[in-house]
């Protein structure tokens, strides 16, 4: 583009560009509105004793580590299997909830992979709350993640979840 160019049209471009973020905001409303109450926004740690609420459950990591058995078919070559066994204290109904673990770097790898088969001896769901909520995650990582936190959310609870160190 020419200098000429550049000169004629130097109101122009900075109108377009203020018009531009004016006409977005209105439209984004919607995306506002529903990415904050249905997004992880606000962690939730465990307190001295081990157990972080979220709502009126508890929940507390019971065992975390290198899985001991592992189903007939090994994981893929440079992958682990990590097992998280979660407990749950409170809240009347049981609740879903899905689980994440994240590794040092910020990486999140979801429960269970296409590379796991189902465990037949254990449960691989988590329920948050009800008389018999927790259960076990399975998580296959790259043999160089270094294993942070387990996060666990349940949609009838977000924006906040559970953000649990592990050991």
């Amino acid at each position: 583009m020419s200098r000429t160019w550049w000169r004629r049209n130097r109101v122009a471009l900075p109108v377009m560009v203020v018009a531009l973020a004016g006409l977005s905001w209105p439209a984004s409303e919607a995306a506002r509105e529903l990415w904050w109450p249905r997004g992880e926004h606000v962690p939730v740690s465990p307190a001295g004793d081990g157990w972080a609420a979220v709502g009126d459950v508890s929940l507390r990591l019971a065992a975390f580590g290198p899985a001991d058995e592992l189903p007939d078919d090994p994981p893929p070559d440079g992958y682990a299997v990590w097992r998280a066994e979660l407990v749950t204290d409170g809240g009347d109904d049981p609740l879903p909830c899905s689980a994440e673990l994240q590794d040092a770097g910020g990486h999140r790898y979801a429960a269970g992979s296409r590379y796991l088969p189902s465990y037949e001896d254990e449960s691989v769901s988590i329920e948050c709350g009800g008389a018999e909520g927790g259960g076990v995650a399975y998580f296959l990582l790259p043999h160089d993640a270094e294993p942070d936190v387990v996060r666990v959310s349940a949609l009838g609870l977000l924006p906040e979840y559970w953000s649990l160190p592990v050991p």
